[in-house]
């Protein structure tokens, strides 16, 4: 059994790192073979977005000059993560999103992910800033398949503080604990906060404009709001559960019958825009910053 211990900071022994260790430290007490990466050691080119590698059914352009297939296939050498990121302006550094835009290779390359379990450590320093906190991490481990069972929040203020705070500690222990159990068990039942959705436990709902129903902004499945016994209660249908954004299912008709049929579009416009454009390439010179600090 591996557990990877991910650090999305670009702090060395800082608090995440300390947090992330701690959780391996007692992931290895379980028995398992443990080892850790930080994301920010390495460039993530960001996404282009010309979607070849999903209608040409290539590999990312960026394979082998940046570190994202790198660090895609060294997860895919583990049997359950645990992913941590600081939250600082209201959610997480932005080498995680960085991340997840560069899966857009999972359409043409499905995730080794599928089904395996993960665990989130997101430290924070300000009260009321969290609001995001768990946004990307949640999204990059759904959108590779994992299934997470168990999400902290930890207050730290003082950098590397969690070395001195036992409290602290002994949360990020019991995730460590939490994924060894996952893996040897196959028990991915979810241990944290459940949250307001049920599949993500999020509590972060999109009002739809019908001003009635609510989304879940992580996983789009819909539901009614009402005030009981002077709480706020969102209930989603179950029957939608199955079909939450990162289902394979869903996944698979969103590539399938919304984004691979645009190619035969593209390139039946493609002539007409390439004439179309020119007046935009002709009207001022938006890389002339770039030249001049060169």
């Amino acid at each position: 059994m591996k557990i990877l211990g991910i650090v999305g900071s670009c702090r060395k022994l800082g608090n995440t790192e300390i947090l992330i260790k701690e959780a391996l430290m007692a992931a290895q007490e379980q028995g398992a073979e443990v080892d850790i990466v930080r994301w920010t050691n390495y460039d993530i080119f960001p996404c282009e977005g010309d979607a070849v590698c999903m209608f040409l059914d290539r590999d990312c352009k960026h394979k082998g000059k940046d570190g994202h297939d790198y660090l895609l296939n060294m997860m895919y050498e583990f049997d359950g993560v645990v992913l941590g990121a600081p939250c600082y302006i209201l959610e997480v550094e932005a080498v995680v999103k960085q991340f997840i835009d560069r899966l857009f290779i999972l359409s043409s390359r499905p995730s080794k992910m599928i089904g395996k379990p993960a665990a989130i450590i997101v430290p924070y320093a300000t009260r009321g800033w969290t609001t995001y906190a768990f946004l990307q991490p949640t999204i990059v481990l759904h959108q590779l398949g994992m299934h997470i069972i168990d999400k902290q929040l930890i207050h730290i203020q003082a950098m590397s503080e969690t070395a001195g705070d036992p409290l602290a500690r002994e949360k990020a222990r019991r995730i460590g604990k939490e994924v060894v159990h996952a893996v040897r068990s196959g028990d991915h039942s979810y241990k944290g906060d459940p949250g307001i959705c049920p599949v993500c436990h999020e509590r972060n709902i999109h009002i739809m404009s019908d001003n009635k129903t609510v989304e879940c902004g992580i996983c789009a499945i819909r539901g009614t709001l009402s005030i009981v016994d002077g709480k706020i209660q969102v209930d989603f249908p179950q029957e939608q559960w199955k079909w939450h954004r990162f289902a394979p299912e869903s996944l698979y008709r969103h590539v399938t019958y919304e984004i691979k049929p645009s190619k035969d579009y593209f390139v039946r416009k493609w002539p007409s825009l390439k004439e179309e454009r020119v007046k935009y390439k002709e009207f001022l010179d938006i890389d002339r910053g770039a030249k001049e600090a060169r």
